[in-house]
């Protein structure tokens, strides 16, 4: 207990896909999930990959992924800025990275780590979520 859990690329999309999938057939409880769907977030996280994460670990999660999705589209939408769309990162001198830590420091990873599934982030966190079978696999 106390651990803070390790995603993998594989459990990120997952987690990303059954959000979607949530909000979907349950929609949210304000900027978050239903009780219910935090239940079955954590039973196909369990299922596929033997995690078994209690809401505040998952939760966590979601509100890193949120602030980090955040902070890559102040990035990618600054004038100026230089956005590799085939790597997903951004150039930017040491001092504009320390600025933008400043107002993100939870997207500050960013310098190092592309935001995982940019895509799948902007159908959550815009709200513009798909519909269909978005299962995880």
């Amino acid at each position: 207990m106390g651990e803070k859990q390790q995603w993998s690329n594989e459990h990120l999309k997952c987690l990303l896909e059954t959000f979607i999938e949530e909000v979907n057939k349950v929609g949210r409880k304000g900027l978050s999930l239903q009780k219910d769907s935090w239940n079955n977030l954590g039973r196909v996280l369990k299922e596929k990959f033997g995690l078994e994460l209690n809401k505040k670990q998952m939760k966590n999660s979601y509100d890193n992924l949120k602030a980090k999705y955040i902070g890559w589209v102040y990035l990618k939408n600054k004038t100026g800025n230089l956005y590799n769309a085939q790597t997903n990162t951004f150039t930017l001198t040491n001092e504009e990275w320390e600025e933008f830590k400043k107002g993100h420091p939870k997207a500050a990873s960013l310098k190092t780590t592309p935001l995982p599934f940019p895509d799948l982030c902007a159908r959550l966190f815009d709200g513009n979520t798909a519909t269909g079978n978005r299962k995880c696999t």
